[in-house]
């Protein structure tokens, strides 16, 4: 039962570690920029583009453009996201408590 909980878990959009965390990071905020998160997780920009890239495709986040002094990227967690994130940490609690 574990080991087929966590194949699920890692053969979802979630189930790599640093997308996880930037679901994790986004739970809490309404919206944050795109060097924002970069600065918080200690992403570069290339490899924070590439996993957001994932996430957008999955339907997980979204992102878009804002504008101020200059155009800035926004991300946000979707609704489809908020409930893949439900899902991953119901997993994780399941393995861990052993249910």
């Amino acid at each position: 039962m574990r080991a087929e909980r966590l194949r699920e878990l890692a053969n979802s959009p979630l189930g790599n570690p640093t997308r996880l965390a930037i679901a994790l990071y986004l739970l809490s905020r309404e919206s944050t920029t795109f060097i924002e998160l970069a600065r918080a997780l200690k992403m570069t920009p290339g490899n924070l583009d590439f996993h957001l890239k994932a996430l957008e495709r999955a339907g997980i986040i979204r992102t878009y453009y804002g504008f101020g002094k200059r155009p800035r990227k926004f991300v946000e967690l979707s609704e489809k996201g908020t409930d893949e994130l439900e899902r991953a940490m119901r997993i994780l609690r399941e393995v861990v408590e052993g249910d």
